[in-house]
């Protein structure tokens, strides 16, 4: 039996109390960019990229939202805010079939990030876990560095290699390296990677889709993981109204941290503790100690607030849209500052207190945005500024 199969039964022994109303202290990985930041770090999700996205594009349905986009442009030039991008954006515009509309999402990003986005969730994951072992035995070496905040879809999906130029005879990065100088190649790498941001985030017209997909081009498949996905919470969902639903009206977060840790850190757990010389024993061996270790770590709280709020709902049926939503959140609450959602996230994230845990303004509305931005400068520390 693996540790994060071991961990998670102890998580949802029937026999032991409910730990569910434990809510640990939270263990910050080490992050190279975070948390020195000048200004607010603003996500939105992207319900708001598109009604950014019609104000800028002048259409009558966008009318109402001409202030906040101004607001928003002044908040980027006068360096009042940052925004982000996270991979869920990415995934998300990639499902929409209009072209112009993809186009218009994308030029209002493009505007307000320059491509800024938030490190892929996995590397958080691992590096949340490292640190919460840390507290135990720190691995030498430790996991390698990284900054929250890069440029682009590589820094998205944790893609480390950088651009590469391929000939008839494969790749030719280092010969047009060689023939051009310094200066001209800087010029030649930062315009190849723009137009690549831009082409990823807008997607092909409908006249260059055949050619792409000779080339083997599908964008469905992204999304096969996302589906997956939903599909097992669907049938964890089957699960859970077994014996008449009682554990949805229970233990139902002591059984989503469970399966939480069992699901996400099957390989992650038996490595790092494989490194420390460590077992389960040194983690605590009873059910109060598991969830504390389970739930110090950020973006698996969040993740697992959202899971048992939409589990309380025997009704609801799972989508890959609800997968990208707990994957942003679970990355833009703990580590932004203001996070822009829709009304029902905006309700179970306050009703979880996360933001208040994690010092985190959370918002449903951008007209509120200028103000939460102005009131975040305001009580910024010096030192920060």
């Amino acid at each position: 039996m693996g540790p994060a199969v071991e961990l998670s039964r102890r998580l949802a022994d029937a026999t032991a109390p409910s730990m569910s109303e434990i809510a640990p202290q939270f263990v910050w990985p080490r992050l190279t960019d975070w948390p020195t930041h000048t200004a607010p770090l603003v996500y939105l999700d992207l319900n708001h990229w598109i009604y950014l996205a019609q104000a800028r594009a002048g259409l009558s349905s966008g009318a109402g939202f001409v202030p906040a986009l101004e607001a928003c442009r002044n908040a980027r030039h006068s360096g009042a805010a940052r925004f982000v991008l996270s991979g869920s954006h990415y995934m998300e515009v990639t499902k929409i079939r209009d072209p112009a509309q993809r186009r218009t999402i994308a030029d209002v990003m493009e505007e307000l990030t320059d491509f800024a986005v938030l490190v892929s969730r996995v590397v958080v994951m691992e590096l949340e876990l490292e640190a919460t072992l840390n507290r135990f035995v720190v691995a030498v070496p430790p996991l390698p560095a990284v900054p929250l905040i890069g440029r682009g879809v590589r820094h998205a999906f944790g893609i480390k290699s950088g651009l590469r130029i391929m000939g008839p005879k494969g790749d030719a990065t280092e010969q047009v390296r060689e023939r051009m100088g310094a200066e001209q190649r800087d010029a030649f790498v930062a315009n190849a990677n723009l137009l690549l941001e831009r082409s990823v985030l807008r997607g092909p017209t409908d006249e260059e889709v055949p050619a792409l997909q000779q080339y083997g081009w599908n964008p469905a498949g992204a999304a096969v993981v996302a589906i997956k996905r939903a599909e097992e919470e669907q049938a964890q969902s089957g699960r859970l109204d077994e014996e008449g639903g009682r554990w949805r009206r229970g233990r139902l977060r002591d059984v989503i941290a469970a399966r939480e840790l069992l699901i996400e850190f099957q390989n992650m757990l038996p490595r790092a503790l494989t490194l420390r010389a460590l077992t389960l024993e040194h983690l605590g061996c009873n059910p109060e100690a598991a969830m504390a270790f389970v739930r110090s770590m950020p973006s698996t709280e969040v993740s697992i607030e959202i899971k048992t709020a939409w589990h309380r709902n025997s009704g609801k049926r799972w989508t890959p849209n609800d997968i990208y939503d707990i994957d942003a959140l679970s990355l833009a609450v703990p580590y932004c500052d203001i996070v822009v959602t829709e009304k029902a996230c905006h309700h179970l994230l306050n009703a979880a207190r996360l933001g208040e845990r994690m010092r985190t303004v959370i918002l449903r509305r951008l007209d509120d945005l200028p103000a939460a931005i102005e009131r975040w400068m305001s009580a910024a520390p010096e030192s920060t500024r």
